[in-house]
């Protein structure tokens, strides 16, 4: 049955990073909006199973679902267990189903944008409450038939608020959408997918795939969908074989694996068979098409209340300053036995992760004559740091990050005891 949507709300919502609390007789049901169907064959597939590698790196890098706080038991950070019914158990289902062993610990699907950013449906997370009980879960996948991946407390992470959100129907369609921070960033360990910008309709049929926890479940895969109904801009109908706990889910445009959409809305998910449950099964162009929010909708409100330089264009981007010009040193080199002595010096001063580019070769103004050999000494140790002698035939290129503020001595001269000549050029990014 398809569900009204209310009011639009476009807010800030903060919340506190409360501890996980471990609830030993397992998860309330939470209600999701969104219904699904299978449309024509079930292509749902496990994550470990799906034969496209850029669907699987997306489900395991960029997938997240949405799980009570008390559904996780983090007693031991290394091995954090899911705590639910089964499938079967949930949807009283008959005996055959698929997945019906599956946990269902998931409410609500999303996935990772930015560093720090989650994109979900909007009737997932509505207020600050709703944010301060969820826990942000990757990995919740498959990593076989009878074994989850392994999850730990580096992969659960807090809602720190609500950024912007939205719940509506439209006459240009539908309007569900809810961007949420994280208490700390995602990345490096995981990575922000891709999200169309564009704001021109997808194209009836063009294919799309859809990672989410349909009914709470593990992440499943499905490329088998395409697009139904363009829609008038704000929304489009897909035959995307989802679930309620799809909700949120990515909606991959496949020619690009970018995010195109957000799931919300479909038909029923299960049908009365006796006395048991079955998966409703529709033909391809039967039952009504599930919703899809375009990704554009979410990014315009993002971009108005809280610019992201990754997903906003005309965002304020970090400046970058232009690289200094490079400085030089000429110098006749004789007896200096690998630049240890009679040597031409320059001390440079380096911060942390600064880059120091030098040499007789590879660096804008660099020149040589013979065989040259390049040194870099730390100031404060006496050691010797980086070193390069036929970086570039005879001549010498080196490259060093500085591990530690601090000054570091350049020494130019010459392999052995050879006589040589040069400008010894160096750079600092």
């Amino acid at each position: 049955m398809r569900a009204l949507l209310l009011c639009v709300v476009f807010v800030s919502v903060g919340c506190g990073d409360n501890a996980l609390v471990i609830d030993e007789s397992g998860v309330d049901e939470t209600a999701t909006t969104e219904k699904a169907v299978i449309y024509g064959t079930d292509n749902r597939t496990d994550v470990y199973a799906h034969p496209d590698a850029t669907m699987r790196q997306r489900a395991l890098q960029s997938t997240v679902a949405l799980i009570p706080a008390s559904a996780l038991d983090v007693r031991t950070p290394s091995n954090v267990r899911v705590r639910s019914a089964t499938l079967a158990q949930s949807q009283g289902l008959c005996a055959g189903q698929r997945f019906a062993n599956d946990p269902t610990a998931a409410f609500c699907s999303g996935t990772l944008v930015d560093d720090d950013l989650v994109l979900t449906a909007g009737h997932c997370l509505v207020t600050a409450a709703d944010c301060a009980s969820t826990r942000v879960v990757f990995k919740y996948a498959k990593a076989s038939a009878d074994a989850l991946e392994p999850i730990t407390t580096d992969d659960v992470f807090s809602c720190a608020g609500i950024v912007v959100r939205a719940e509506t129907q439209t006459a240009q369609g539908v309007v569900d959408f809810a961007l949420v921070r994280l208490t700390r960033s995602a990345t490096p360990r995981f990575t922000p997918a891709p999200v169309r910008r564009a704001t021109t309709a997808l194209v009836t049929g063009q294919r799309v795939g859809v990672i989410g926890s349909g009914s709470g479940v593990p992440f499943k895969i499905d490329t088998g969908g395409s697009v139904r109904d363009p829609g008038a801009g704000l929304s489009f109908e897909a035959t995307t074989d989802t679930f309620g706990g799809n909700s949120g889910s990515g909606v991959y445009e496949l020619d690009g694996y970018s995010v195109a959409g957000i799931l919300v809305q479909g038909d029923t998910d299960y049908v009365r068979q006796g006395s048991c449950n079955v998966v409703n099964v529709c033909r391809e162009s039967g039952c009504s098409g599930e919703t899809i929010v375009a990704t554009h909708v979410a990014l315009s409100a993002l971009c108005r209340a809280d610019p992201s330089s990754r997903l906003c264009a005309s965002a304020p981007r970090p400046m970058t300053p232009p690289a200094p010009a490079p400085a030089a040193l000429a110098y006749q080199g004789r007896l200096t036995a690998n630049a240890t002595r009679n040597t031409a010096d320059q001390v440079v001063t380096l911060r942390r992760g600064q880059t120091l580019s030098a040499g007789t070769c590879g660096v804008p103004g660099a020149v040589g004559t013979g065989d040259t050999f390049v040194r870099v000494v730390s100031a404060s140790t006496r050691r010797t740091v980086a070193q390069n002698d036929d970086g570039c035939g005879r001549l010498s290129f080196l490259r060093f990050v500085a591990p530690a503020d601090g000054d570091y001595v350049l020494r130019a001269g010459c392999y052995a005891d050879t006589a040589c000549t040069g400008t010894l050029a160096w750079e600092v990014r």
